[in-house]
């Protein structure tokens, strides 16, 4: 958090100054360097949750042997 944005708040549509989120996955795919990132942006009045869904995009290469390739990323 600590970014900054303008625009349509993410959950109620309020447009203003935003404060912007992002929620992590393990999960390793071609839209984001390293770890799947989903970025929210929301206004003060909202509180944050985690989205319930997120769209990935991977290769196909990759999910036919997620774990030779090493889609997805241990947790500690």
């Amino acid at each position: 958090m600590g970014d900054m944005s303008v625009g349509p708040c993410y959950y109620c549509g309020h447009i203003g100054p935003l404060n912007i989120t992002y929620y992590n996955y393990p999960i390793v795919c071609n839209c984001c360097d390293g770890n799947h990132k989903i970025r929210i942006e929301h206004c003060n009045n909202c509180k944050t949750e985690q989205p319930i869904q997120t769209k990935i995009w991977i290769s196909t290469e990759k999910l036919l042997d997620p774990v030779g390739e090493n889609l997805f990323v241990k947790i500690s």
